[in-house]
């Protein structure tokens, strides 16, 4: 997945915790990050986007400390704060006493939504009380474009239909394919989308481009102490420039737009305050398109710095060419030459995707305008979210000196035949405001002594988020006046720093502070030193208390401040790391019903994001004041097949997308486990103990539901292994022994969330000895609860090679036994200083079906570049490998079909995919197959982490969970007719918004071939019914497997990198070349390589 977009996470919440293998409780909320190793925390400036409760994927509670609930989470975000990991929702698995429930994941919300008349509240907000129907002009263009396309695309898949397997065809033609039709089966249903409506009346655009360099005088003042703006003489001697970023960047531009207007008020003119200008109209600029402007050196003082401004451009916009290209059928005249699919056309044009980019980044830019340029009130993170601090805003406390904050994302979309705003509420993590003496006082942070543990702990915890936090500082000037500056921090005062600290006369600290107070810390001042606290009560009358001091300068060259004449600012987003703790509160705060994100989007949303303001009034914007209507359909719930007590297939039907397994047996038990070993790993040899008996209830279980394993365990050298002994490497002993033993399945019952115990288990089992491992809490193995031991059993026989369930009706290519179906997906590092992750490895997830049941999918995962979102050549070895596979599986037969799902790439990559990652597949099939028989491709992206959400519209289809039902399928309304994409929420979210994956067809060989008209209605259909095939639950999860299983992948291959996993704001990172990896390239063993052990 690619950590898209800003690194904020969504978040589901979950309904039910039932035990599970591999899962760690909190508050019944399981919250599990992307990215990083399996439980790692929450990316802070990932806050979360969009709070979704979950239910579950497993028969389990997952939370990332102890457990292989390694799978569910990541973010909109990677990187940047455009692409970090969003946190996904969590799977569980509920498993009531009379039999087995499974549940998948919740999503957007928690809190219940408003009893009655939610919808006619909404309606009345927008339509004076009537729910609008789908704009019929928009459904009209809709309709008139796909069947523009139809007698194109009726010709190609003639063509098609006419070619032998892998005959030879234009490859060109197959990629980003026109949509052959919309989708028309389910139940039609009219939905709220989280969209407005753009109305513009301009038919330029100006986009230039600043560079702004501070200059810096030779001799001490001849910069300039005047406050004149415009042209500026030079200075007598040659200045010095240098960079200029955040908020000082902002004053900047802020002087250069007075400057620019103050000869014409009607300008309208915008800005995202870093390096671009867009007005309506060419700028009256001097001929060297340079201005110079004065900004205080600090905020209130007099004397001012001197920037130079360079503005480039203009590139004017032609706003006609995306209309023409909106409002047509074929794409107008323009057609040609934007490549529009199903055209004649150059290739190079037609895999140009987004389309209008220049245009949508400058309508970004005007409507980030506004809520920017209030940067006292509002905080913008990224390009797209906006947070109001106004009145304190809307926060909540987490702990550790941060707060979540509630706050608003838009985006510009291109629809059909019309601009659309897409607007979602978004939440974030941020540091929290206020006086800082009263801070440390709520926190009890006071001065540590080195023999004073707790205190020091206390210090360190709150420290490490106040670095470059921006501050007001309270100062007395020569006049005796009393002032307020702004001021970064620069740290705590801590005694190792005084090895910094230079000049014949440096400050000193006491040795025996770890972090010293006012009393502590001495600067040389009038032939003498003297402690900070002395120096305020002589020159001030006041005695500062005793925290710890604040640095305000630099390493070298500190300024020491008492905490009381400190103030942090509001709205500072801040990157950090949550505990489980937290991340409960971050959950609990984040989670709203629908109807309550709704109201919010409307209500707040529109005057935060000034939707409604002068700026866009000035440019001739107009935002409708309805949320948009589409139209839907429900498809079908698939039934699901098990055996039954006499071993005979069974079918099932699932109810709101989830199912029971009472009194049923898997499909197929994988190779029956004759020797496996348990062990306790406890923080002390005596810490809450699972004897073996709860160990053999388990194999006794497993074996009900025939899943073939030994009643008893091996009989091991040791039942428990402690922290001590595990760090002198007990553990590695016990593997040893265990391999030796030909140990098959070891059972690790964890007495603690450590994570570092629990990605050791991993690493040991999967990478150095090639044994399957299963971490459980040992607390939930005592209890004996069916319902966990289900879901570790579930796990257990997919290990194994087994088939916990299947379509009981297969259908189309599935059902022919020839189509292999491949996912795979990227991460990157996450939660590290600016330039710590530059050669930390991205880590690649490939799996693959290996036969027509789709129950088992081995793996196979690598390292690639740092932040590399492309496949590298590997890619070609690995896909190789899964073909290899099927073929030793099937009659030495290969697939004739090949679907692809590409989890988590942006549509700006979608194009790279096509380039670069699909000629490396091809050549592992040519590799394979006889140069006239090569396999149908279909590649089809699926995307989590996007910011679309739909609303029921009436109380006829509103479930009981007051959400969109299971199976609803958007393909029109806030989609390009064009292109081949749709929405699908194929799972049932007990609370919270559902947030509905996103797939798009970049390459389709197989459905318009195979099914022609109905190729549509067949690939939803098939998308929708691998939803209700994720081996570890009883329910139709959120994303399809393919994407989910490799998603999981990614996070596994970290938990065996644990050095690159938990690296604070402030630790070093060991270096080595460009993509190596700091622990080395650790692969899967061989005796585990061809299995779900990622499960």
């Amino acid at each position: 997945m690619q950590a898209s977009h800003d690194p904020w996470l969504e978040i589901e919440v979950i309904e039910v915790a039932v035990g599970a293998e591999d899962v760690v409780v909190a508050a019944e909320v399981t919250v599990v990050v992307e990215a990083t190793a399996v439980f790692e925390v929450v990316e802070v400036m990932a806050a979360f986007e969009a709070a979704e409760v979950a239910e579950t994927e497993d028969a389990v509670v997952e939370t990332p400390a102890a457990f292989e609930a390694e799978e569910e989470v990541s973010t909109e975000g990677a990187a940047t704060l455009e692409d970090v990991a969003t946190l996904e929702e969590e799977a569980i698995t509920e498993v009531a006493a009379e039999g087995m429930i499974v549940v998948e994941e919740e999503d957007e919300a928690a809190v219940v939504a408003p009893e009655d008349s939610v919808i006619n509240h909404l309606s009345s907000r927008t339509m004076g009380g009537v729910v609008p129907q789908p704009d019929p002009a928009t459904t009209k263009l809709e309709n008139e474009t796909v069947q523009q396309q139809s007698s194109s695309t009726q010709q190609l898949v003639s063509k098609m239909g006419k070619l032998e397997l892998g005959g030879k065809k234009s490859q060109e033609e197959d990629k980003f394919p026109a949509r052959p039709a919309f989708g028309t089966r389910g139940n039609p249903v009219t939905l709220w989308a989280n969209y407005y409506g753009i109305k513009t009346k301009f038919p330029f655009l100006y986009k230039y481009t600043i560079t702004v360099k501070e200059i810096v005088a030779e001799e001490e003042g001849a910069a300039a102490k005047s406050k004149g703006k415009g042209k500026q003489p030079k200075q007598p001697k040659q200045p010095k420039p240098r960079e200029v970023k955040g908020r000082k960047l902002h004053l900047v531009i802020g002087e250069v737009l007075k400057e620019l207007t103050k000869n014409d008020k009607s300008l309208a003119i915008a800005t995202e305050f870093k390096s671009q200008l867009v007005s309506l109209k060419k700028l009256a600029l001097e001929s060297d398109n340079t201005l110079r402007v004065s900004v205080a050196t600090a905020e209130g003082a007099d004397r001012m710095d001197v920037y130079e401004v360079e503005i480039h451009g203009p590139n004017e916009i032609r706003m006609d060419d995306l209309f023409e290209y909106l409002n047509s059928s074929t794409g107008g005249t323009s057609t040609k030459r934007l490549g529009a699919p199903g055209d004649d056309q150059d290739p190079a044009i037609a895999l140009d995707f987004p389309k209008f980019p220049d245009v949508v980044d400058c309508l970004n830019v005007i409507f980030g305008y506004g809520p920017r340029s209030n940067i006292d009130d509002i905080s913008a993170v990224g390009r797209s979210r906006f947070f109001s601090f106004k009145n304190g805003g809307i926060t909540t406390d987490l702990g550790r000196s941060l707060i979540a904050a509630r706050g608003f994302f838009q985006s510009v979309r291109l629809g059909t035949g019309r601009l659309l705003l897409n607007a979602n509420v978004t939440h974030g993590i941020f540091k929290v405001a206020g006086k800082c003496d009263e801070i440390f006082r709520n926190f009890n942070v006071y001065a540590a002594s080195r023999s004073d543990a707790r205190a020091k702990r206390n210090v360190s915890t709150i420290s490490k988020f106040l670095p470059k936090t921006r501050v007001w500082v309270t100062m007395t000037v020569s006049d005796g006046k009393k002032v307020r500056r702004s001021k970064a921090i620069f740290g705590i005062v801590k005694a190792s720093h005084a090895r910094s600290f230079s000049g014949p006369n440096a400050p000193r600290i006491d040795g025996d502070w770890e972090y010293p107070g006012p009393k502590n810390v001495s600067f040389y001042l009038e032939n003498r030193y003297v402690t900070v606290f002395d120096y305020y009560r002589s020159k001030y009358n006041f005695q500062p208390q005793n925290y710890p001091l604040l640095n305000l300068g630099t390493a070298s060259k500190p300024t020491f401040v008492p905490a009381e004449f400190v103030e942090i600012q509001p709205g500072q987003a801040v990157k950090a790391k949550l505990n489980s703790r937290e991340s409960t509160e971050m959950v609990n705060f984040a989670c709203r019903s629908p109807y309550a994100n709704a109201f919010s989007i409307t209500g707040e949303g529109r005057e935060t994001l000034g939707l409604d303001g002068e700026v866009l009034e000035k440019f001739g914007i107009a935002v409708d004041k309805t949320l948009l209507t589409v139209q839907g359909r429900v498809l079908s719930a698939p039934a699901v097949a098990y055996l039954d007590s006499k071993r005979k297939e069974t079918e099932i039907r699932p109810f709101g997308a989830s199912w029971n397994m009472k009194n049923i047996k898997v499909y197929r038990s994988g190779k029956p486990i004759q020797r496996w070993a348990f062990v306790n790993l406890a923080p002390f040899a005596d810490h809450n103990v699972v004897p073996i008996s709860k160990a053999e209830e388990f194999a006794a279980f497993m074996n009900t539901m025939d899943i073939k394993i030994a009643n008893k365990p091996i009989p091991a050298p040791t039942l428990v292994i402690s922290a001590a002994g595990f760090e002198r490497g007990s553990a590695n002993e016990f593997f040893k022994w265990a391999k030796g033993q030909n140990i098959e399945f070891i059972l690790v019952a964890l007495g603690s969330t450590d994570t570092v115990m629990y990605s050791a288990v991993k690493l040991l089992g999967d990478v150095t000895w090639g044994i399957h491992t299963s971490c459980v809490q040992g607390t939930k193995l005592k209890d004996a609860n069916p319902g966990y031991y289900a879901n570790v059993a579930l796990k257990w026989n997919l290990k194994a090679g087994g088939v916990n369930h299947k379509l009981r009706h297969e259908f189309g290519i599935i059902k022919e036994g020839k189509t292999m179906v491949v996912g795979y997906d990227v991460t990157h590092p996450t939660n590290l200083p600016t330039g710590a992750s530059d050669d930390i490895p991205s880590l690649v997830g490939l799996v693959a079906t290996i036969d027509r049941d789709m129950g088992q999918w081995p793996a196979i995962s690598w390292e690639q570049s740092s932040k590399q979102e492309m496949l590298d050549e590997f890619l070609t070895e690995a896909f190789k490998s899964r073909l290899q596979l099927w073929k030793k599986h099937n009659k030495n037969q290969l697939p004739e079909n090949i679907v692809i799902f590409r989890d988590g790439v942006s549509e700006g990559q979608f194009a790279q995919v096509l380039q670069k990652e699909l000629p490396r597949m091809r050549i592992a099939c040519n590799s394979m197959y006889p140069k006239n028989q090569q396999p149908k491709l279909t590649i089809v992206v699926s995307v989590k982490r996007h910011q679309t959400r739909f609303y029921p519209t009436s109380e006829e289809n509103l479930p009981k969970e007051r959400n969109i039902q299971n199976g609803t399928v958007v393909d029109r309304g806030v989609t390009q007719a064009r292109y081949w994409d749709f929405f699908l929420t194929a799972h049932t979210s007990i609370k919270g918004t559902a947030r509905p994956a996103h797939y798009t067809v970049l390459l389709d060989e197989i459905f318009r071939a195979k099914h022609k008209g109905e190729a549509a209605n067949e690939l939803e259909k098939f998308t929708h019914e691998l939803c209700y095939l994720y081996g570890r639950a009883t329910k139709a999860v959120s994303i399809c497997p393919p994407a989910y299983y490799a998603d999981i992948v990614c996070t596994r291959a970290r938990a065996y990198r644990p050095e690159l996993a938990d690296v604070s704001d402030t630790d070093s990172v060991v270096t080595g070349g460009a993509g190596s990896s700091v622990g080395g390239n650790k692969q899967v063993h061989e005796a585990l390589k061809d299995t779900m052990y990622y499960i």
